[in-house]
Order: structure tokens, then sequence, then C-alpha cells
């Protein structure tokens, strides 16, 4: 096994179209690293420079002590698996399994030996006589697995291995991927564009955004302490409300406004960020996760004044849950790469009332059209300077 170091790295093309900026990364030696971000963030482009399918136009790429810029990838020491597989039709799952290793002469028995480790870790004992066609998807992916991790490499790289599953297969295809790399204690870079399977699947997320890194923590870091908009707005399913709202003090305490309305704000949220106090009175960006909201019938005991009236557009139930949508009258902010977004797009819903999403306990009685009480939980709320789209914490 080996770490793996990116330092600088940058690729250019021949068209001048900059795909990764400047990216410093370090994956550590045993680590499962998810890359994260929207379609043509440069995330793919990342993994293939990690594998020598792309040139590095500058910086350093190192894995373990050795920097491999220059080297092919047959010389790196890394395994791939791609969406599609790519299966030798023709050949016995057993063969396509072997093949590296007959490729590289290794030994009859010890081919013998590495296949059948390989096929009782990812439960294929009873597949080996057959053709990728007899099989099912999931269980062809368990064979691109396979025939990756028989060669015991350093570094494996995941590229969208799961998106021509079906949803259920998915989260199945998730867990075992996960629980194989924990087993094999392989050094695992891993790219999607689905932070769902990014957060249920990595040690550490790394987000990107047009070729840049935006941030690099634990999932649940990321979920709670995103370090600018982007993040803020890509992390989580159903995604953060965020609108321009105002924090001011006066002789009452301190005071959030959303539009119209108006909810006290605990003492220690300012405690807790005290950068806070230098935007009183200052438009910017708060930000309210959707499990932060809850219909205040459900909850009769929240504050009076961190509550605000709402109509109720939409539900959908769920079963465990209720989502609940209704519109605040505060100005949108609207990440545009996180939501994928295009300029007419943001122009279209910028001067409109921010679509509110809400977890509502099934408990609940809303039904569409309905005018409720939320409570919200300020304590969670977070904000985020308006100009640079930073988090405002210390």
């Amino acid at each position: 096994m080996a770490d793996v170091v990116l330092e600088d790295l940058n690729k250019e093309y021949d068209n001048g179209f900059h795909a990764v900026s400047d990216l410093n990364l370090k994956i550590n030696d045993g680590e499962f690293l998810v890359m994260v971000g929207p379609s043509g963030c440069g995330k793919s482009t990342t993994l293939r420079m990690i594998a020598g399918l792309e040139d590095i136009s500058s910086g350093e790429l190192r894995i373990g002590e050795r920097v491999v810029n220059e080297l092919p990838p047959k010389d790196r020491d890394i395994a791939m698996v791609f969406q599609n597989y790519a299966l030798y039709p023709h050949m016995s799952v057993y063969d396509n399994i072997a093949f590296s290793l007959k490729l590289s002469r290794r030994p009859r028995s010890e081919i013998k030996e590495r296949v059948s480790e390989v096929a009782r870790i990812l439960e294929l004992e009873s597949q080996l006589d057959k053709r990728p066609a007899q099989l099912s998807g999931g269980q062809r992916q368990r064979v691109a697995m396979g025939r990756a991790i028989v060669r015991r490499p350093r570094v494996f790289l995941l590229d969208e291995p799961l998106s021509n599953l079906d949803a259920k297969l998915r989260v199945q295809m998730r867990a075992e991927i996960t629980g194989l790399q924990r087993e094999v204690g392989i050094t695992t870079f891993y790219v999607t564009h689905d932070q769902v399977e990014a957060m249920t699947m990595a040690d550490r997320v790394a987000v990107i955004s047009r070729g840049v890194l935006q941030q690099v923590d634990s999932p649940m870091t990321l979920f709670n302490e995103p370090d600018n908009l982007f993040v803020a707005a890509f992390i989580g399913s159903p995604s953060m409300n965020i609108m321009e709202g105002e924090i001011n003090r006066n002789g009452q305490g301190v005071k959030m406004t959303l539009g119209s309305q108006t909810l006290s704000v605990p003492d220690e949220v300012l405690g807790q960020r005290p950068a806070l106090e230098g935007y009183l009175g200052k438009k910017i960006a708060i930000g309210l996760r959707p499990k932060d909201l809850e219909d205040a019938a459900v909850v009769s005991d929240h504050p009076e004044d961190q509550r605000i009236r709402v109509s109720v557009q939409h539900t959908e139930a769920l079963g465990f849950e209720i989502i609940a949508y209704f519109d605040l009258d505060a100005k949108p902010v609207i990440s545009r790469d996180a939501l994928e977004l295009s300029d007419e797009e943001v122009e279209a819903v910028a001067g409109s009332a921010t679509r509110m999403n809400a977890r509502f306990n099934p408990a609940t009685a809303v039904r569409s059209g309905d005018m409720i009480d939320v409570a919200v939980t300020v304590g969670n709320a977070h904000f985020f300077d308006l100009d640079t789209g930073l988090a405002i914490r210390s």
C-alpha cells in the first residue's frame, strides 16, 4: 500500500481549458477518499492523471515515495474499475479475474490461489465458470473489482463504478465496496457525482468545483461545517435552504431577519461564531438545513420567537418523514455550480422568494395549502459572506 500525494497539480488542454487548477491533496495509506462534484468539475480528470491516462500539465504526483508524473500506467502499480465494467465477454469469470496474473506469467498455482481468495471475498465462488452475459449487473461489477484487486495493487481507482446500476443495487453495492475496501485495506480514490455515495462510503470526501478543490473533510464535518456556499449547497439531500438575511442586535437581544420574518438568535450562536459580530446589520447568506425545520405542532415546546409562519405549497410522504415545501419572502442565494444551473436559470429565480424544503416528523398532519408555524433550530444556522461565499465562523 501507499499514500498518494498531489502537489499543485494542473491540467490544461491545448484549447486553453483549465480542467484542474493547483490541486493539493493527500490520500493517506489505506484510506478510502471520495472526490465528488457536478459533471465537468475535474474529478475524472484528476483520477485519470493519477492513473497515467492523462498527462499532467504541471505539478507533482507521488505514489509512495516515487514521483510518477512520467511513468506509464503499467508501471504505477495501480488498478482501475470503470463504470462500464470492461469485462471480456468471451472469457469466464475465472479467466477475467485471472487475466492480469496470466499476462504477467504468474505460476498457475499462485493464480488459482489468488483468484479463489478474491472470489471468496466477493462471493463469486459459484460464478467462476460463467461468462459476463450470464451475470447480473451487480455480479459483473464484482468481477470488475475482483480483476482489479487480484493484482494486489498499491492504489485502487474507481471511476463512477455504480452509475450503470439501478437504485436498489447501487445501495447494496455501496455497502459491498466499502466493506471490501476495509477488508483488503488498499488506498482507494473513488470519484462520483452522487454526494450520497460520497457521504456513505468515504473516510474523507474531497469536494471539487470547476477544477478547484473546495474542501476535504470527513462526511459529517462537510455536512455540519461547510467552508463555503458551494459545499453547503452541494452536500446534503434535500439541499440546504440558502437565502439573504441579516443579523442585528437591539434592546431585545440578537435577531435574525429573513424577508418579513424575524427570529430570536440564541446567545451561543455569536459565541460560537465570533466573526458574525463584524456582519451585524449587513446582508449575509443564511443557510438552514431541512432537518432544522419542523412542524411546530409536533414540537410544541419550541420557543415562540424561533418560528416562522408559512403556507405549505406541497408535501411528499416518504413514510419515515414528510418533505414539506413552502415559500419564504427572502431573496434566494443560488449556487449555480452546485445545482448545475445555467446563468439564465439563476437570473430567473434571483428576484423571487426562496422555495424552502423541510423534513417533518411523519406524525405531522400538515397538507398542501395549510398555513402553519415552522419551528427553526436557529442555533444550527449557517452564515456566509455574500461577496466571497466563505463561511462566517471565527
